[in-house]
């Protein structure tokens, strides 16, 4: 029986076909003469491959005494939507009869109508596994050095870039200087009128990150090293500073001056593209938007005070894995992640940015001279990095700075049930 892909309407498998169709000369489509074809065993492989990579079967008791999940022959449909009968019932059949165990050593078939069929979610957890795994070695096993750590870390972002929502937009994408995302809002608590003529005479030194020594463990960052934390509108930016009411916040607007390759976190917050249980890696770019998910509500998360130094190693160490190692071709070019865009848990719906390494560099306004701070030295550095440097690529807008005293504070909430409530116990 030769088919063509007009045989099928999952457009997945339409597009399989179309590929290997030029490996084949068996002639026209059975269904479709005008079509060129290709032997129903090529595509009954095909489903094969989808079918063992998203299905698990077998036979399970129910209440009513039938196997749980679909039937091979509803699965089949699904993975084909074959407009004829009689080439579904083939591929059902080639499925069965090419069905490769071996009794003797206790193995089971895995194609049976007498089986019921559902969705494996295991793999889809695997990158959660990962994860905790991740998480363990670094706070409580090896934390320099740690192979095991990164070689976890480079399997879960791998080809991250390639992910895609409904919408077919993707995580990693460049900011140009000019474009709507390229300003966002720093702010510090200034309650003394003197530190506020101090910081506005110089947004770049009081604005910008801290010198090296002085600079303190971030979400996204360790100790000493450089990580420039902004919010793409005041009011998120305020709020992230989580001051008390009566303070005096000021605070200004920076733009960059080159462009920067982002991973925006906030994009798997979406529904993904439906999946195409034929493309490859289907599997494991399901389970790695799963886990970005929940990667992404880890970053937004308040952390208590005094629990920084253990509950931002795993960030801090994925924020210096994707700016310093995690090398892909963008846009025609080889990139690292410059910046991290997250929800902010302070104020929902608001957007923060975190940009890191040398794209974090922040200096004066063009035209303005360079500050000369005689009481500021650099602080000497392990990294074997270029002792020199690097070039400003942040810089505050002029005439941006405000001045804001905090009126009050808001609290968003939201209906909480604990694994041992049942719904609507406590409403009477």
């Amino acid at each position: 029986m030769n088919v063509c892909p007009d045989c099928f309407g999952v457009r997945g498998l339409q597009r399989r076909i179309i590929e290997i169709r030029p490996g084949h000369d068996v002639g026209r489509c059975d269904f479709h003469p005008a079509k060129k074809g290709v032997p129903l065993e090529a595509v009954a492989a095909l489903v094969d491959t989808a079918f063992h990579d998203n299905f698990v079967g077998g036979i399970a008791d129910t209440y009513a005494g039938e196997p749980a999940g679909d039937s091979l022959d509803e699965v089949v449909f699904d993975l084909t939507q074959a407009d004829e009968e009689t080439v579904t019932d083939a591929i059902r059949d080639w499925l069965i009869e090419n069905d490769h165990y071996w009794p003797p050593d206790g193995e089971e078939a895995f194609y049976s109508d007498e089986y019921g069929y559902t969705r494996d979610h295991n793999r889809l957890a695997e990158p959660a596994r990962q994860r905790r795994e991740f998480r363990r070695s670094l706070i409580h096993g090896q934390r320099f050095f740690n192979t095991e750590a990164r070689e976890l870390i480079e399997e879960i972002f791998r080809d991250v870039h390639q992910q895609r929502d409904n919408r077919k937009h993707g995580p990693v994408y460049l900011i140009a200087p000019g474009q709507l995302q390229s300003r966002f809002f720093r702010a510090r608590i200034a309650n003394d009128e003197a530190e506020r003529e101090t910081i506005e005479a110089n947004l770049a030194k009081h604005l910008g990150p801290p010198p090296e020594r002085k600079r303190r463990a971030g979400r996204l960052n360790p100790a000493g090293v450089i990580g420039f934390y902004a919010a793409f509108d005041l009011d998120t930016c305020v709020a992230e500073l989580r001051p008390s009411v009566g303070s005096i916040v000021v605070a200004a607007e920076f733009t960059i001056t080159e462009p920067i390759c982002v991973l925006d976190m906030t994009l798997f917050g979406a529904k993904p593209k439906p999946q195409d249980f034929y493309a490859r890696n289907a599997q494991e770019r399901a389970a790695q938007w799963n886990f970005m998910r929940s990667f992404m509500a880890e970053i937004a998360r308040p952390i208590s005070s005094g629990e920084e130094h253990l509950d931002y190693l795993p960030t801090q160490a994925v924020a210096e894995f994707l700016n310093r190692h995690h090398q892909f071709i963008f846009a025609g070019q080889m990139r690292t992640i410059d910046a991290i865009i997250y929800g902010s848990a302070q104020h929902p719906g608001g957007k923060n940015i975190v940009i890191l390494g040398k794209a974090a560099v922040v200096g004066p306004p063009p035209g303005a001279p360079p500050p000369v701070d005689p009481e500021e030295d650099r602080w000497p550095s392990l990294s074997f990095m270029d002792a020199d440097p690097a070039a400003p690529r942040i810089v505050p807008l002029p005439k941006t700075f405000v001045k804001h005293e905090v009126a009050g504070a808001s609290f968003t909430t939201r209906r909480h049930y604990d694994i041992g409530d049942r719904d609507g116990e406590d409403d009477a």
